[in-house]
């Protein structure tokens, strides 16, 4: 009989031992001994199921390639509790099928409070209170102010390492689990009822997306009206079992779980033993079965109901576990019977039919070939079956799953470590006597601290206030890496109120200094400060963008490095970052951060292809908008000669945009739409 796919070699593909989404295929046979030959074709049917396994899923199962470079075991999982009461729960990496590693990552845990270098908690609880009442234009409320971290300390890592090697012979502790952002919007939540009321908090800001690594931060900050400020300190000073703020950091993780397992058992004697009964029964109702049709070529649906007729008889077990719902599945099945059929069948000499729709490209695919449905059964295969005895086959399938994971705490667990503390709590009536010289308060936004890093060499303030007598206030400051490393992300300048009737009105202007020399705004404007304090937030927003492709096809295709070119907008001009991925550097996932104007909708890419032989590719421009993931995808017919597109490709390569106003992104209105300018 012939198998639809048609002969084949065994392929040269092979699975990773501790890729996800693995399939494992392990076979015995009862017979106790064979002769050579039976055990070569055993061996060539063994490493044919294994052939058609790994074409009927793709070649190679790999979990979604996005994620992380570890693996994780679904099934390697211990909790351990540290003295202080901590609990961490641990995933082991992933291995074989059956093993378990001795490399564990952590989970989040220990969400705190973040400190300064001086060990200072950065955290401000500030009532403020006048003499006036608010009809008579007096003010009075609250300022709060945090930021929050996870990870263990040293001390309890190492307890945590100490504990693991207890518990598990052998077991080492590698550092935290490869956590993934979930939507912005959802990865730092602050849950409060005061904060939620509008009335009770005219003002709440915070940092949208959770810290994903240990030591990384994540800051909010409220005004509070008078009643709200009464509440939230009702909340954290008096009797309470827990206070009305907590935060929530929302992440996702992966791990490589079962999705699939069982086996699939054949029992060769009992076909041979029992065939005239076989034969007999189902006969009745069909012209013939198995080999017994002589040189008849069959149909492949007959095929399949020979197929499952043998399986009500017992004679081909199939005991197949699905776990999860997962389509890939269903082809370990189909891979089993095209097994089958390979072992009992010769291929039909007559070609089948190509499909209208098809072109002539000298390959066919799995679907097509089935189309052929033409086998005949050998008489001389079947001589040697009984020998064989019972082939059983153990089928396992691993697959990635996403998992989500939430990190906890509430207010009221870290504020007893700061309510005697000055630094972070305090009261102020903005009518007595010492306060005629007032704080000016400057606070940088969480974002701005993280562009330190590398993006932003300074931003600095400059203020004025006009008295009503005597020569006007002026003074300035300046926010740098090694400041807001010593001091935190808040400034302050003093103002002396004096003879000044209007002290309730100053002004400020700020100037941010990027990496590169460039300054923005050249001219900045004033703007009425408040006295409660102001948060300076950067012209730009960071975005962390992701070059993906698939390195073997691209190594196949004859490509040496694939370059996304990238053009977004600046401080209003256009300007350009490229990202470059390489098959010889073995990294499918590569990353580079861009800093575009805030408000920006996004921004414009194109993928610049080295080809060993056609030389330099460009393809075609195309918008990003609220997506940071290109995929290095190549078009089917790019690589085709005399194609169009081909020829496009290379008179694009030649091209080199205009940048500025007019550039790139003029070609694409949707990322212009709305922008601030």
């Amino acid at each position: 009989m012939r198998f639809p796919f048609g002969p084949q070699e065994a392929s040269p593909c092979s699975l990773p031992r501790s890729a996800p989404g693995v399939l494992r295929v392990t076979a015995r046979t009862g017979a106790a001994s064979a002769p050579n030959l039976v055990a070569r074709l055993v061996a060539r049917l063994v490493a044919r199921l294994a052939f058609y396994l790994v074409l009927c899923l793709g070649v190679t199962l790999i979990w979604e390639s996005r994620a992380a470079a570890t693996v994780l075991d679904d099934d390697n999982v211990l909790s351990i509790s540290l003295q202080d009461g901590t609990v961490v729960r641990l995933y082991g990496e992933a291995g074989p099928r059956g093993q378990k590693t001795q490399l564990y990552h952590y989970l989040p845990a220990n969400l705190r409070l973040a400190r300064r270098a001086d060990k200072t908690p950065e955290f401000l609880f500030l009532k403020y209170t006048t003499e006036q009442r608010e009809s008579d234009d007096g003010v009075q409320g609250a300022l709060l102010h945090f930021l929050v971290e996870w990870g263990l300390d040293g001390a309890q890592e190492a307890e945590l390492g100490e504990r693991l090697a207890a518990a598990r012979r052998g077991a080492r502790l590698i550092g935290p689990v490869p956590m993934e952002p979930v939507a912005e919007s959802a990865g730092f939540q602050i849950v409060s009822a005061t904060l939620s009321d509008a009335s009770l908090t005219p003002q709440v800001l915070h940092f949208g997306k959770a810290p994903l690594l240990p030591g990384d931060r994540a800051a909010a900050a409220a005004r509070l009206s008078g009643r709200g400020a009464q509440l939230m300190a009702a909340s954290l000073e008096q009797t309470r079992s827990i206070a009305d703020l907590s935060v929530q950091l929302n992440f996702r993780y992966t791990t490589l779980a079962p999705a699939a397992r069982g086996t699939a058992t054949i029992h060769w004697d009992r076909l041979v033993d029992e065939s005239e009964s076989l034969k007999s029964e189902y006969t009745r109702t069909k012209d013939c079965f198995l080999w017994w049709c002589g040189e008849e070529e069959i149909s492949y649906e007959e095929s399949r109901t020979q197929f499952q007729f043998l399986e009500s008889k017992k004679v081909v077990e199939v005991d197949f576990e699905e776990l999860r719902e997962d389509e890939r599945t269903a082809k370990i099945r189909e891979a089993f019977f095209q097994y089958f059929l390979d072992a009992l069948a010769t291929p039909s000499l007559q070609a089948p039919p190509a499909p209208a729709d098809r072109q002539d490209s000298g390959e066919e695919s799995a679907d097509q070939r089935r189309q052929g449905k033409s086998n005949s059964f050998s008489q001389t295969v079947s001589k040697t079956l009984r020998e064989r005895g019972s082939q059983t086959f153990r089928l396992e399938y691993r697959m990635a799953v996403r998992w989500p994971f939430s990190l906890t705490g509430n207010l009221g667990e870290w504020y007893d470590g700061v309510r005697d503390n000055p630094r972070c709590v305090g009261a102020v009536n903005l009518n007595d006597p010492f306060f005629e010289h007032r704080d000016l308060q400057f606070v940088l936004d969480l974002d701005s601290r993280e562009m330190f890093e590398d993006a932003v060499n300074y931003v600095t303030v400059n203020v004025r206030k006009t008295r009503s007598s005597g020569r006007p206030f002026e003074d300035s400051l300046t926010f740098t890496a090694e400041s807001v490393a010593a001091r935190g992300v808040v400034q302050s300048l003093t103002y002396a109120r004096g003879e000044d009737a209007a002290s309730d009105v100053y002004e400020y202007q700020e100037q941010w200094s990027l990496r590169g020399g460039e300054v923005f705004p050249a001219k900045p404007p004033w703007r009425s400060g408040s006295w409660e304090g102001v948060t300076l937030t950067p012209p730009v927003a960071s975005r962390s963008i992701e070059l993906e492709g698939d390195l073997v096809a691209l190594e196949g295709a004859g490509v040496t490095r694939v370059t996304a070119q990238i053009r977004y907008r600046r401080f209003g001009r256009e300007v350009e970052e490229n990202l470059h991925l390489s098959p010889l550097s073995g990294e499918p996932l590569v990353r580079g951060r861009i800093y575009l104007d805030r408000g920006s909708r996004g921004y414009a890419y194109r993928l610049i292809l080295n080809h060993k032989e056609l030389g330099k590719l460009a393809l075609p421009w195309s918008p990003k908008v609220g997506d940071d993931y290109i995929y290095a995808a190549i078009p089917t017919d790019l690589l085709v000669d005399a194609s169009p597109s081909l020829a496009a490709a290379r008179g694009a390569a030649q091209e080199v945009p205009p940048a500025g106003d007019e550039g790139v992104l003029a070609q694409f209105a949707e990322l212009l739409e709305g922008e601030q300018r």
